[in-house]
């Protein structure tokens, strides 16, 4: 894995560019991937959050909204490019946000926002959802943390994580992510990342929504991460308590526990941290980053050519 110390000091000297807030403009934010996740917590402020796939495959635009803003990193992924163009023709204003001003996304778009590039090269990728979601978070008039804030309890999160690994301990068969509602965006990173880094059958659910069903898992070895922030933390342990007594291995994670941080801060470093314990669990367990390399990574069969 990058050095988590490297990967915090690239992210803190990096800025967020001035964005002007939405106001009272309803946007569908659209995304694949990590800029899916990044842009959850745009849902608190009242906005639409949608699969870049879904909009792309079915042809139909987003509806009740009154422009939308696709997210892609490269600004070459295919569905997210489709899905603007789809938007577009229906007549909704295009705001995209890239790393990339020269991208096929943001050339499409009727306005864009460039984040800044960065080169250091990670083995779970993490530094471009932080920066996706700094934006979407000023864009939609949440609190923004600076990177360099984020950065700081990044840095400090190492014996936090290295306590979540532990307590995680031998591989299971399959692994749930359960959130809090102030903390579906990390969760799901935390998903992502955690199939990236062990190549596990990962997914994530609404803690109550597991707390339904989950308890009908079984014989095989699950593994489930609750993740909150601090909505109704004793409605969290309890549901969990009720898994441990059926079998589960459960283990809770206190997003407040990382930080003094608040809201969105919180939610953002939450994902962050997910991405190290996804690190810390495939080399735990053994398992190599990306299958150990037999997947491909350039994301090439997602993106759209470049002459």
């Amino acid at each position: 894995m990058t050095d988590q110390h490297a990967a915090a000091a690239t992210l803190g000297g990096l800025a967020v560019p001035d964005i002007v807030p939405l106001g009272g403009r309803r946007a569908a934010f659209l995304g694949c991937g990590d800029s899916l996740a990044a842009a959850r917590p745009a849902e608190a402020d009242g906005h639409r959050v949608l699969s870049a796939g879904d909009v792309a495959w079915s042809g139909i635009a987003p509806r009740g909204v009154d422009l939308v803003v696709p997210l892609s990193w490269s600004g070459r992924t295919g569905a997210t490019i489709r899905a603007a163009q789809t938007a577009k023709d229906a007549g909704l204003p295009v705001l995209s946000i890239t790393s990339n001003p020269g991208s096929p996304l943001a050339d499409l778009s009727d306005e864009h926002i460039a984040l800044p590039r960065n080169d250091v090269s990670e083995d779970i990728p993490a530094i471009g959802y932080a920066l996706h979601s700094a934006a979407i978070a000023r864009l939609t008039g949440l609190a923004s943390p600076d990177p360099a804030t984020l950065a700081l309890d990044w840095a400090d999160a190492g014996p936090g994580i290295a306590r979540v690994v532990t307590a995680a301990g031998a591989e299971p068969a399959g692994i749930t992510i359960a959130s809090m509602p102030d903390a579906h965006g990390a969760a799901e990173f935390w998903m992502l990342k955690i199939i990236e880094a062990t190549g596990i059958t990962v997914r994530t659910a609404p803690i109550e929504e597991i707390g339904h069903v989950d308890y009908f898992l079984g014989p095989q070895a699950h593994l489930t991460l609750i993740v909150s922030g601090a909505a109704d933390a004793p409605r969290a342990d309890g549901l969990g308590a009720a898994l441990i007594r059926n079998g589960q291995r459960v283990v809770q994670i206190r997003l407040s526990d990382f930080t003094a941080a608040a809201g969105t801060e919180r939610e953002i470093l939450g994902g962050l941290i997910g991405a190290d314990v996804a690190a810390g669990l495939a080399a735990a367990w053994g398992r190599p980053h990306f299958r150990g390399g037999v997947v491909d990574m350039s994301a090439q069969h997602i993106q759209v050519p470049v002459a």
